[in-house]
């Protein structure tokens, strides 16, 4: 899909910084901005390096500081609000933007137009920005780029003391060489590099401290609103001919050798890359392709265990194992990568321990930490899907030996007071433990605690189990599957006798023996949509209806019924405020996949009055998620939106279960 915006969409600064992009490399690095150019988070960057894959991240470029010269006149085409400072006013002259899975802006000015460019490559740390320089009747025209350097670890500020530690090495001097070479050199601070190549005029400055940068997102929620920089260098083209080019590549491999073709062969590279994973998917609508490709965005590299892992969210998340297991199979099952699929599989079966799955790889010489009750159920679930999909009947002999100690840990019991209670039931957490996704602490406050027997957890735990007789009864392990099919049935006779509400015909959240397990909340879904399920189908229609009746949106689920004194309308303001609203009433988008997988699966199984009106519920879902695309991060879903009414993306602008989970209802909805 290429999404194209006009001026409508800037017709003051701040309505052009309401939306961004993004682009990955697949090492955890990426080049994020808004529609004009700017940045409105810290977090964002015109070259964010990963050091390390996939955690280690610098911000080695925050931005771009961009000037036109026309017939001696100044124009500045940067975008960027300042604090205490005149504001970079560049989107007056911006005409028109596109994001095709690459940025595009189109500027005008004084009948000169200037066309840029953005690619970053696959598998390296490397990003390029081309200027195509129409002249037209201007007599003399000039483009000057000033690097925005930084050089620190994300989340770290650039101190204006740090100015010092630069250095500027030119690797080669003068202007572009005759034959096409063009100019090399670096930018180092403390032992850090970043490598630089152009076909323009490079000038060394008196280093300046420039800023600060407003940040407006940030300070809307509460984080450290401004940022430094430094300028120490000048990338300047004289356009000599009616059509000029200003190619600069910034990296922080090895220097890249400049050549006039190199920005036009990155490009075709990528267009071929996006092309790949598009005919690879095997969603085959529209929305499903565009999916496929931005789903692309969260696979990378992990250095320390040497196989493949899944961002949970750009900007702010790294990889953790829940988030990934909910992922997985739409970002890579339904985009067909299986190889993929099953190394991350693989590097999670490595650190099995005590029956749990890490929720976080830590880097360096720290432990895993194992805090999540859902991660290893859904680790059972999901292996049985990728089997399901990719056809790897081979994985089940390999795997088996994994399982079988989770299920034993969680039968006898294991860390975080997991374990199965004498109705076969499984009950989790106490004290300050928050084990659900549903996991927010403020101090020694729990907004959302769950403690007991979660209804998501107890239906993983009841699929898992049915999982599990039948991979047993495949090999060959009858003894085995049949303890496993006796507990599944032991499980669903418990949860169908305790879990259902009878006055508001729905499921409970969680059995805890307080007010708070009638709560109506999203996690009911889920009992709805696992490889194998418990409900007849009059409950799971009433589970749905009460579900789109409280709790539905076109993006997303609300965590928690309006109705609920404890419900929260907004997502705004300080950490604590936020984190207070985080699960009680915010709208997720995650979840929302699953309700239109319960929607259509009831669909094709059963026969009922309203079939028509609900296939065409889903439809209207369908149409308003291609349109969500346009709001906040372009091609990419949110993590979360207001509770009330959702209208701007919140948290994370490009989350890993939301595209995830949101391609696969696609999918499914493709198969009707």
């Amino acid at each position: 899909m290429k999404f194209e915006f006009n001026k409508s969409a800037w017709m003051s600064l701040e309505e052009g910084e309401k939306n961004c992009y993004l682009m990955a490399n697949g090492l955890g690095g990426y080049n994020s901005m808004n529609l004009v150019g700017g940045l409105t988070r810290g977090d964002q960057a015109f070259f964010m390096a990963a050091k390390k894959a996939p955690n280690v991240r610098w911000n080695m470029i925050t931005g771009l500081l961009e000037t036109l010269m026309v017939d001696g006149k100044e124009y500045v085409l940067t975008s960027q609000r300042m604090q205490g400072k005149e504001d970079l006013e560049g989107f007056r002259y911006l005409e028109s933007f596109t994001f095709d899975n690459y940025p595009q802006w189109v500027y005008k000015v004084a009948g000169v137009i200037v066309t840029k460019t953005i690619v970053m490559v696959q598998g390296e740390n490397r990003v390029a920005v081309n200027y195509e320089i129409e002249k037209g009747n201007a007599k003399e025209v000039s483009l000057s780029v000033k690097p925005m350097l930084r050089v620190t670890a994300k989340n770290t500020a650039f101190d204006a003391e740090d100015a010092e530690k630069f250095a500027f090495i030119a690797n080669r001097t003068g202007d572009m060489l005759s034959n096409g070479t063009g100019v090399h050199y670096t930018v180092v601070k403390d032992g850090n590099s970043v490598y630089f190549a152009t076909n323009g005029t490079v000038t060394k400055m008196n280093p300046k401290v420039f800023g600060p940068l407003y940040f407006s997102q940030d300070e809307r929620d509460g984080r450290d609103e401004t940022g430094l920089v430094l300028l120490n260098h000048e990338i300047t083209l004289v356009a000599e001919q009616k059509e000029n080019e200003l190619t600069c590549i910034f990296s922080t491999a090895a220097p890249v050798t400049y050549k006039d073709t190199w920005f036009e062969e990155a490009l075709q590279n990528h267009k071929n890359y996006v092309a790949n994973l598009m005919n690879n998917s095997k969603a085959t609508s529209k929305l499903g392709r565009q999916l496929s490709v931005s789903a692309d965005a969260y696979v990378s590299e992990r250095e320390s265990t040497g196989g493949k892992t899944i961002l949970a969210g750009f900007p702010f998340f790294e990889d953790w194992g829940r988030d990934t297991m909910i992922a997985l199979p739409g970002i890579t099952m339904v985009t067909g990568r299986f190889e993929e699929c099953k190394s991350i599989l693989r590097t999670f079966a490595k650190y099995v321990h005590k029956g749990l799955l890490p929720n976080l790889f830590p880097e360096g010489d720290c432990n895993p930490m194992y805090n999540s009750v859902d991660a290893p159920l859904l680790f059972i679930n999901t292996v049985y899907e990728y089997i399901k999909f990719s056809g790897d009947e081979a994985f089940t002999k390999e795997i088996f030996p994994v399982l079988e100690p989770i299920v034993e840990n969680y039968k006898n019991g294991t860390d975080f007071h997991i374990k199965m209670d004498e109705d076969c039931l499984i009950s989790a957490g106490a004290d300050l433990e928050q084990l659900t996704w549903m996991d927010v602490r403020v101090g020694d406050h729990l907004p959302t605690p769950r403690h007991g027997k979660p209804v998501e957890i107890n239906a993983y735990w009841y699929s898992g189990l049915k999982v599990m007789e039948e991979f047993a009864t495949k090999l060959g392990k009858e003894a085995n599957a049949k303890e496993y099919a006796a507990l599944a049935e032991k499980v669903k006779e418990s949860f169908l006798a305790k879990f259902w509400n009878e006055e508001e015909n729905c499921l409970k959240d969680v059995l805890s023996g307080n007010g708070e397990e009638n709560q109506i909340r999203c996690n009911q879904i889920w009992v709805l949509t696992q490889p194998f399920t418990m409900l007849p189908a009059e409950k799971e229609k009433q589970v749905i209806e009460k579900v789109r009746e409280e709790l539905y949106t076109t993006i997303g689920l609300r965590t928690l019924s309006p109705k609920d004194p404890a419900f929260h309308e907004i997502y705004i303001g300080p950490m604590q405020q936020r984190d207070r609203a985080y699960h009680q009433g915010t709208t997720w988008a995650f979840p929302l996949g699953a309700y239109y997988r319960a929607v259509l699966k009831f669909i094709r199984g059963q026969e009922f009055a309203e079939k028509e009106e609900w296939k065409q519920h889903v439809t209207d879902g369908m149409k308003a998620l291609e349109e969500w695309l346009t709001e906040g991060c372009v091609a990419q879903i949110a993590e979360i939106y207001d509770g009330g009414t959702p209208t701007i993306s919140r948290g994370c602008y490009a989350q890993a279960w939301s595209v995830g989970e949101l391609l696969r209802a696609v999918y499914e909805y493709e198969m009707l």
